[in-house]
């Protein structure tokens, strides 16, 4: 799509959210929650556009902002055309749950710009990249303005998008309305990038990645004193972060909040015995993401020799968008299907036997866990995996580590069925319990009005 360098169109749409198939037009789910009686002018700073829903902060957004139009808030949403391309049925949606939408053109001379602004500053290049002139001018303009009373930025390469004047636990007032500013980091990236860089065989990238986590923990250990909150998944985010500010002789990160997301527990449900394939084992996720293609490599080299002696009959199913060139290389090698984009992912994790997730780096919170767990599916996956979910090893998943017992938990499972149908079981019930969205975005909506009657500093100049 071409967009003018901001368009701004009104919330005028000719199909409204609730009419549309969400499911088939690849939509967030509709919210099961009333509106609220106190309404929030909320401006939501990311970096991509919502659609397709194919990445794991691409599917927070977008059901955030489903949320959010249900819960009646008045949302502006500004965001660059990276990686994404609306439909007219998702422009549709997208404009009818939003007061207005921004969105604003980013492509290689504004990344390079971004990357010439980042130099002198030492910013991460993840940030520098995602820079865009246009997006700070005029999100810079409308909350020095008085707009919002919740400005909201998705992880930290939206942070350029908020003027300075927040603090810590702090809101600012900007004429009569009084502003509360939260970053999403979700995750630690400093943490992330250098587990990146270990399991990464090249030397060129791992170069490039150990520069990027050095650039990160100077970016991370400073940039949550410019927000009221801070928004992690889980303590081992925390405490990265922690660790990066004792590193760079800051202040500890005192600011953040639990905020995780959820899943589609309907569109992700459990299958019935005629959908499931014996001897089946899938791994779900976007496969050009670096993390998912170091677990799928670790997973080839080192268990899938072993199990496929035990069990010839059993196979693997690689299941994601944009599979790397490594990772086609597998496609018909010893039992492995690598199935690039599918119509539905819930689909073909119904269809499996057993669910892995072995990765060595990208904790935080691991979409595809959640969605094995609600499609009721025995799973083993890696404790990293599991640090965001916090899933109870042994009853909603079996958790390993090294190549031999994660391979000898696999074969477990595929020997014992009566066993992995009581992991299956319990999975369902704790995602049921924990992890849909609604509950999650109920304690994020709850931070905002806590964070929004907190006591104000003085008046922005």
């Amino acid at each position: 799509m071409k967009h003018s360098p901001v368009t701004e169109p009104e919330s005028s749409t000719s199909i409204s959210p609730d009419q549309m198939d969400h499911k088939a037009l690849g939509l967030p789910k509709r919210m099961d929650r009333t509106a609220s009686a106190r309404k929030l002018n909320i401006l939501v700073l990311y970096s991509r556009v919502p659609f397709p829903m194919m990445r794991g902060d691409q599917l927070t957004v977008a059901h955030l902002l489903s949320y959010l139009q249900a819960r009646g808030h008045n949302v502006d949403l500004m965001t660059t055309d990276v990686d994404g391309e609306l439909t007219p049925e998702q422009s549709d949606w997208l404009h009818g749950a939003c007061r207005r939408v921004m969105l604003t053109p980013h492509g290689w001379f504004a990344r390079l710009r971004g990357l010439l602004r980042g130099l002198p500053t030492l910013r991460p290049l993840q940030v520098s990249l995602f820079d865009n002139r246009h997006i700070r001018k005029a999100a810079a303009a409308r909350i020095d303005a008085g707009d919002y009373d919740i400005v909201y930025c998705y992880y930290m390469r939206s942070a350029t998008g908020v003027p300075h004047g927040f603090a810590p636990h702090q809101v600012r007032v900007f004429g009569d309305r009084k502003t509360a500013a939260f970053l999403a980091l979700q995750l630690s990236q400093t943490m992330n990038t250098r587990r990146i860089a270990e399991n990464d065989a090249g030397v060129l990238k791992r170069i490039v990645y150990k520069l990027e986590c050095r650039l990160l923990q100077r970016y991370e250990a400073r940039i949550w004193q410019r927000f009221t909150n801070v928004v992690l998944i889980g303590p081992k985010d925390v405490e990265a972060v922690k660790s990066a500010c004792r590193r760079e002789n800051q202040p500890e990160i005192s600011n953040w909040l639990y905020g995780a997301h959820g899943t589609n527990v309907e569109e992700f449900r459990p299958g019935t015995q005629d959908e499931v394939i014996q001897g089946r084992i899938i791994f779900s996720g976007s496969m050009g993401y670096q993390p998912n293609v170091q677990a799928v490599l670790w997973f080839y080299a080192y268990c899938w020799p072993n199990i496929r002696a035990t069990r010839p009959e059993a196979t693997w199913f690689i299941v994601g968008r944009d599979p790397l060139p490594e990772v086609v290389a597998l496609d018909q090698e010893d039992g492995i299907t690598v199935t690039g984009t599918v119509p539905s992912v819930g689909d073909e994790i119904r269809k499996a036997a057993i669910c892995i997730n072995p990765m060595l780096a990208a904790g935080g919170m691991q979409n595809k866990l959640i969605e094995y767990m609600a499609c009721a599916k025995p799973i083993v996956a890696s404790t990293i995996a599991n640090e965001g979910i916090m899933a109870p090893d042994g009853e909603a998943l079996i958790l390993a580590d090294d190549p031999d017992s994660f391979t000898r938990e696999v074969l477990a499972l595929l020997q014992a069925p009566a066993e992995a149908e009581a992991l299956a079981v319990s999975a369902r019930r704790f995602v049921l319990d924990h992890w849909t969205w609604e509950a999650h975005f109920d304690k994020l909506e709850g931070a905002f009005f806590q964070a929004h009657d907190d006591k104000a500093l003085p008046p922005a100049p």
